[in-house]
């Protein structure tokens, strides 16, 4: 079962919500309609709108700063190779 601490069910037209994109920042914006368990959500800044799910949506920006980082696979060691046969021009 997953923790979705971040989202409610108590969301209404006209409220101000905030989504993570694409793992990268934040968009705030406002509830236009709830349509079963979609939400027309237009943007503050832009003014264009979006369908999501109701359960992308965070109520504070601190939640979804948290959400960014939530699903971010772990950075990974780069790759480092042995060379044990170098030819003696490459060295």
């Amino acid at each position: 079962m997953t923790n979705r601490s971040h989202t409610t069910p108590h969301l209404r037209p006209g409220q101000l919500v905030y989504l993570p994109v694409s793992g990268a920042y934040v968009k705030e914006g406002r509830i236009r309609s709830l349509q079963s368990g979609l939400v027309t959500l237009q943007f503050t800044d832009t003014g264009g709108a979006i369908r999501v799910p109701a359960r992308r949506l965070c109520l504070t920006p601190e939640a979804a700063e948290a959400a960014l980082h939530k699903n971010q696979p772990p950075k990974e060691e780069p790759l480092t190779y042995l060379w044990h046969n170098v030819p003696v021009w490459m060295s």
